[in-house]
């Protein structure tokens, strides 16, 4: 683990590192949270190509697509199209970007560490999951026997190397918080940075476990999944069917809690932004961390909603079904506290600002629907997986990447010293916002004309709902076209964009607004950074700013009035 000098005395000079310490095997958590978000970028312009080909395929089927012109017309192989597209987008996206890519940067400055607690296990972790990445992908072009098992190890790697980013975010989280930063005044990305890690300590190893037994049984000939094992003197179909069972226990075990893995640290980013842009503290801000607790305990407990066509015992689907209708109970927790953060507020409409507004109405919309779904008579007698999809990509999908964009925009002079382009950012979010509603909405119409059991002139095969499919499809071709203009921003930025010689140009209260833009490659310097005070103080009493930093130590009248404030809540108690 890294340990520290905290007697400020003076370091001797180190000569100069080999390009190869410097960029293969360089170990520092800025350089690696930027090669996590390197890799979340590449992934997430080839995922939206693949869905792009998927909605062209399903409304044109005749249409000669250049990408696929060289495979089989198969089932086998637009499942496979399916699957890469899931796995970039789930896996490399929204997995990796906000917490292992803006964690690694951001949670050793946030917390006043001078890097993450395992350095070398870190740079093991990105190189797996780039190893991962590359295995995933291959998969797509070799035989579907073949590719099912490249698919499988890879993702077994990418599972183990988020379990040991996990470790470590939670190890340092733990032991290397600056003096004075005590758990309440830890900023709530933080909060969701470290619950996330937790969470993902125990779904992952699920998930490697269950993928190291499948291809035992594949590669080994061992029986862990086998039918035979279990039900050696049952009919064959039966057997069978018990496989699916053994399997789907341990993979939903795992892909339901994955769902607030990619969401729990865009929780923490839109807290943390609202009340940078609305000039105001978290509103209910010790109620939110538990709310974060609370989407983290639920998790583990509704992974049985997805099996509810399984056989189960016949009280399951309704035990799932409460606990699952139960998350709505820390979303709107958290809800009220990012409106309660609005109310009254100074709110500056920035593109970052407006992401975290569109995240906000995309997860209300999809958290709607998620409770239709969480009644088992509905989803006992799916026929379409259009309202699934629509919900699933709303909540999950584009309101995570909301986040992100939102938490880049933000974040980015800090990491680059330059500003992404506002006006082009606010047309690419109005674009993008109005894109993902007209792909996404009509998508659970589809879905419930699937169900519709009064005549074919509203089902999904009828010319309304041919038409509708249509509609999606060229929604998707423009908001995916849309998305040029984020990459001519980024690009652009990089080379030629506003350069930001101030430290703190959203005047914001946390630590890694406190060191030069970009960081520099020893962070806090010579001087260990010390806490005074909570992450969102925006009411600052001198008047000569509406802020104050977290590393500003209190005023003896600051001390004073909190003493009075402690007595008056201690008289109240007793």
């Amino acid at each position: 683990m890294v340990t520290y000098d905290s007697s400020g005395g003076s370091i001797p000079d180190a000569p100069a590192p080999s390009f190869l310490a410097r960029t293969v095997f360089n170990t520092g958590h800025k350089v690696i949270g930027l090669r996590y978000l390197w890799l979340a970028l590449g992934s997430v312009l080839l995922g939206m190509i693949l869905s792009l080909l998927m909605r062209i395929h399903l409304v044109w089927p005749g249409a000669q697509i250049p990408f696929l012109s060289g495979f089989d017309g198969i089932p086998e192989r637009y499942a496979a199209l399916t699957m890469l597209h899931g796995s970039l987008m789930v896996f490399f996206v929204l997995t990796t970007a906000p917490q292992a890519g803006f964690g690694n940067y951001f949670l050793p400055l946030q917390i006043g560490a001078r890097e993450m607690a395992f350095p070398e296990l870190n740079l093991f972790s990105f190189w797996a999951t780039a190893a991962s990445l590359v295995g995933i992908t291959a998969a797509f072009f070799v035989r579907p026997d073949a590719g099912v098992t490249l698919w499988t190890a890879s993702v077994a790697l990418f599972c183990f190397a988020a379990l040991l980013t996990a470790i470590n975010f939670t190890v340092t989280t733990v032991d290397l918080r600056a003096k004075g930063l005590t758990l309440p005044r830890m900023p709530l990305t933080v909060w969701a940075w470290f619950i996330n890690a937790i969470l993902s300590m125990l779904i992952f190893s699920i998930l490697l476990a269950a993928c190291v037994f499948l291809l035992s049984d594949r590669l080994l000939g061992s029986q862990f999944f086998s039918p035979l094992t279990f039900l050696a003197q049952q009919p064959v179909a039966i057997a069978q069917t018990t496989l699916l069972y053994l399997w789907q226990r341990l993979f939903w075990f795992f892909a339901q809690a994955e769902v607030y893995v990619a969401m729990l640290p865009c929780f923490g980013i839109v807290s943390h932004l609202l009340a940078t842009f609305s000039r105001k503290p978290v509103w209910a801000e010790r109620a939110a961390v538990l709310a974060l607790c609370a989407v983290g305990v639920f998790g583990f407990c509704i992974w049985g909603q997805h099996m509810f066509s399984n056989g189960l015992n016949p009280w399951s689907p309704l035990v799932f079904s409460v606990l699952a209708s139960s998350l709505g109970l820390p979303a709107c927790v958290l809800l009220l506290s990012w409106f309660g953060t609005l109310w009254k507020g100074k709110i500056q409409l920035n593109t970052a600002m407006l992401f975290v507004l569109g995240f906000v109405s995309l997860f209300l919309a999809g958290g709607v629907s998620g409770l239709f779904l969480s009644r088992t008579d509905l989803a006992a007698i799916s026929v379409s997986d259009d309202f699934v999809t629509g919900h699933f990509h709303l909540v999950m999908g584009v309101a995570a990447t909301f986040a992100i964009l939102a938490a880049l925009f933000f974040w980015f002079p800090k990491m680059f010293g330059r500003r992404l382009h506002e006006p082009l950012g606010k047309i690419h979010f109005w674009l993008t916002f109005a894109g993902v509603y007209c792909v996404f909405m009509p998508m659970h119409w589809l879905g419930l004309m699937a169900h519709s059991r009064t005549g074919d002139i509203y089902s999904a095969n009828a010319p309304f709902g041919a038409s509708l499919r249509t509609f999606v499809t060229v929604a998707t071709i423009l908001t995916v076209g849309a998305q040029a203009l984020f990459l001519f921003n980024f690009v652009w930025s990089l080379w030629r964009g506003e350069k930001t010689e101030e430290r703190n140009p959203w005047r914001a209260t946390t630590l890694e607004w406190t060191v030069p833009s970009p960081v520099p490659v020893d962070d806090f310097g010579q001087v260990n950074p010390i806490v005074y005070r909570g992450a969102y103080e925006f009411t600052a009493q001198n008047g000569t700013s509406d802020f104050v930093s977290q590393s500003v130590a209190t005023s003896p009248a600051e001390r004073a009035s909190q003493l009075k404030q402690g007595a008056e809540a201690n008289a109240k108690e007793n």
